[in-house]
């Protein structure tokens, strides 16, 4: 239980890392690190999109999210990464 907890930990800092490099506005092909963290980002992000774009949403709403888009779709999936790594450490003693 210990090491899926240090995975999902490890997936939440490269999702918080890739988007650290978005906002900064570094170039995804400056070195080997900056274009495996942005692939990997995008690759972990996957998920959150999919139920993101799954949801009735109003006219408003997905002009909202889709403004925000990569900031909404990363956050998101980064809070489901730390509700995921909450629950395995449910029932822990």
């Amino acid at each position: 239980m210990a090491l899926l907890r240090t995975i999902i930990a490890f997936v939440i800092i490269v999702i918080l890392a890739h988007l650290g490099l978005t906002y900064a506005s570094i170039d995804e092909n400056l070195n080997d690190l900056t274009s495996g963290i942005y692939s990997l980002g995008r690759l972990l992000e996957i998920p959150a999109q999919v139920v993101v774009d799954s949801l009735p949403t109003s006219a408003e709403q997905s002009q909202s999210t889709a403004g925000r888009g990569l900031y909404f779709i990363g956050f998101a999936a980064a809070v489901g990464y730390f509700v995921l790594f909450l629950l395995l450490g449910i029932g822990r003693r």
